[in-house]
């Protein structure tokens, strides 16, 4: 449990400040982390935080006639009220998954046509990932700390809506013990 503060730690700071992480095992076999290379130290890769810039509508043309703007404008989508991951929850811990993730997602209102899902493990794209559909399996997930996040799209690609991140652990049982 420690190990997974500590790197949560190392993460938060390394989003608030750009600097370099060095890791080494002591002799005991206990990792440690520091800002100072040593001789034994590998540097440790850290990843962009994801992020999200929301972007607004656009107006219609100015040279568009009042009578076309007012249809348009009533048969507008008028946006989602949630969008979210169902399954995993935020936290969970998840044992011996043998690489397989079911994951649900929520979306209200339903999914308009045009509109499609976007899921993201761990800040990419799942690129097998069923435009429409709120659920699927994930395949090849291993141990570790994970995070999902999905987003809505519409048909020309710009994001309409965006889930908070949804942070999970895969563990697996050890056959030393």
């Amino acid at each position: 449990m420690r190990t997974i503060v500590l790197i949560f730690i190392i993460i938060a700071s390394a989003a608030t400040a750009e600097t370099t992480l060095y890791r080494w095992v002591d002799e005991q076999g206990r990792v440690h982390y520091s800002d100072r290379p040593r001789a034994e130290a590998e540097q440790v890769q850290i990843r962009e935080p994801m992020s999200y810039t929301e972007r607004r509508p656009q107006a219609p043309p100015a040279d568009v006639p009042d009578a076309q703007r007012n249809v348009e404008s009533t048969a507008s989508f008028a946006g989602y009220n949630s969008v979210g991951v169902n399954s995993p929850t935020e936290d969970q811990v998840l044992w011996n998954i043998g690489g397989t993730l079911p994951v649900t997602l929520s979306v209200q209102p339903q999914l308009q046509q045009g509109h499609s899902i976007q899921v993201y493990f761990n800040g990419a794209q799942a690129a097998d990932w069923p435009a429409a559909s709120t659920s699927y399996t994930l395949e090849n997930i291993y141990r570790g700390t994970h995070t999902l996040a999905v987003s809505i799209v519409d048909g020309s690609g710009n994001e309409i809506a965006v889930s908070e991140p949804v942070s999970f652990h895969v563990k697996q049982s050890s056959t030393l013990n």
